[in-house]
């Protein structure tokens, strides 16, 4: 009977620890919004902006879901097919907005004390909400391939895109809130985590530098620029070119980036890089007036000042971490390498099937591998120089250091044409100013005149010694 009493009492506890390790209603509700709030916000722009497009040019609202639902696509780099045309190459400003909203949406929701199952809920909860929005969107684009011409993409690509960009974004957010949990109380190597600000130095470097070369090339071809923008007819089709092309703006700025490392970027027929171009016909986008219109010019490799500058800096910011050479370059290869990878995903993200005009791409491979060499090469080199030059001066100290030489020898040495006597006397003084003690001694007090006795005086003394009276027997000698 007691060990019946003892299950029941051990089932009832088990049941009560599963209730009890469900969330609160405030945790619920935070769930809620970390899944629900960033993939809300864009069903809500999507939709405000397809309204807009319609009504701007008196169009029915015929197909008005379908074309939310493939703007929900596009923004997560899913290929679309609209009218038989492959639409491949999505605008990479909106899927950046996307997972920077997603990241401080995670990052608030966890703090540093958050115990571990409350930061798995908030990451599922983070995935939760935006593929269910994708399974919604693949069911609404079913119904609208009846209405309009487009067709609903392949469902596994559309989770597998949309899964990689909120996973990225949640992943950076619970690594910026839980870094000393996560990173530091874990033992991750000291030598690992001082790599985090080099990287993003030497991304920031070639970020600055692709929009340089992107700059630079507008300001060149401006004229261009402004015939495109007034093909759209209209105050309405001109605020759509531009819109458009600031939507682009990212993946113009890798494109740009990777013919300045030296690879290819490529525009269906058009091809550009450092060494020479291909023509071939383009979309009249506004931002497409950075390819240019002749052959290549040699002042085109000027361009390779910035990986060139990128990998500069990284060896620098290695070394003066660390005062061991073998520390820095492995420093330098490790974020070298962490760069190559990162810009080559980017590179892949940023390309695909653009229809009739051919494939929009930047070799990807030669990409990574580029950016990698240029990092390293650059990066060892100037590693080596600033841990060469912070061990050179005291080196040089050293070896500067004069041997002690004795205050007479060195007061001997000093005048050769000195004479003997001069020679002695500057000893001398030497010799007594070198051995002054490092503090006066107090000299004792003087005693009384009357006390003193001159024990240099060899005179003799009159003294008469006078016995006590009543003892006097005669006079005293």
């Amino acid at each position: 009977m007691s060990d019946l009493l003892n299950r029941d009492t051990r089932r009832a506890a088990a049941r009560t620890a599963r209730v009890g390790t469900g969330p609160t209603p405030d945790q619920s509700r935070m769930l809620a919004a970390v899944a629900f709030k960033t993939s809300g916000l864009v069903v809500v722009i999507a939709t405000t902006l397809v309204l807009i497009s319609l009504v701007s040019v008196n169009s029915d609202l015929t197909g008005t879901l379908g074309a939310i639902a493939a703007s929900w696509f596009a923004v997560h780099l899913v290929p679309l097919s609209i009218g038989g045309t492959t639409l491949g190459v999505s605008p990479l400003l909106p899927t950046l907005l996307i997972g920077w909203s997603a990241a401080r949406t995670v990052h608030r929701a966890v703090e540093a004390d958050t115990d571990n199952r409350m930061v798995r809920w908030v990451f599922a909860a983070s995935m939760a909400g935006p593929l269910a929005v994708t399974a919604i969107a693949l069911a609404v684009a079913k119904d609208a391939s009846a209405v309009i011409g487009l067709s609903s993409p392949n469902a596994l690509v559309a989770f597998a895109w949309v899964a990689g960009v909120h996973a990225a974004a949640s992943g950076t957010g619970l690594i910026f809130a839980r870094w000393d949990s996560l990173v530091v109380r874990r033992g991750l190597p000291q030598w690992i985590r001082a790599l985090v600000a080099p990287f993003v130095r030497a991304v920031s470097v070639l970020v600055a530098g692709g929009a340089a070369v992107v700059l630079l090339a507008l300001l060149a071809s401006w004229e261009t620029v402004g015939a495109l923008v007034d093909n759209g007819q209209g105050v309405v089709g001109m605020l759509g070119l531009t819109v458009m092309s600031v939507l682009y703006l990212p993946n113009v700025l890798i494109g740009a980036l990777a013919v300045a490392t030296g690879s290819t970027a490529g525009f269906g027929d058009a091809s550009v890089s450092l060494f020479a171009t291909t023509g071939g016909p383009l979309p009249p986008l506004p931002i497409l007036a950075v390819l240019p219109e002749g052959p290549a010019q040699a002042i085109w490799a000027v361009m390779l000042v910035v990986p060139i500058g990128a990998g500069l800096l990284l060896g620098r910011d290695c070394a003066i971490r660390s005062a061991d050479t073998q520390v820095a370059l492995s420093s330098v290869w490790a974020v070298a390498a962490a760069t190559g990878a990162l810009t080559a995903l980017f590179g892949y993200a940023a390309g695909g099937n653009l229809g009739t005009f051919g494939t929009v791409e930047v070799t990807v491979w030669s990409f990574g591998l580029l950016t990698f060499a240029w990092l390293a090469v650059t990066g060892s080199v100037s590693a080596a120089f600033v841990v060469w030059r912070r061990a050179e001066p005291e080196q040089a100290f050293e070896e500067a250091a004069p041997t002690p030489v004795p205050a007479a020898e060195a007061a001997v040495d000093a005048d050769p044409e000195q004479t003997d006597d001069e020679r002695v006397e500057e000893v001398v003084e030497a010799v007594v100013v070198d051995e002054l003690p490092a503090a006066t001694v107090e000299q004792p007090a003087a005693e009384p005149a009357a006390a003193t006795v001159d024990a240099r005086t060899d005179e003799p003394l009159d003294v008469e010694i006078v016995a006590p009276p009543g003892e006097q027997d005669g006079p005293a000698r």
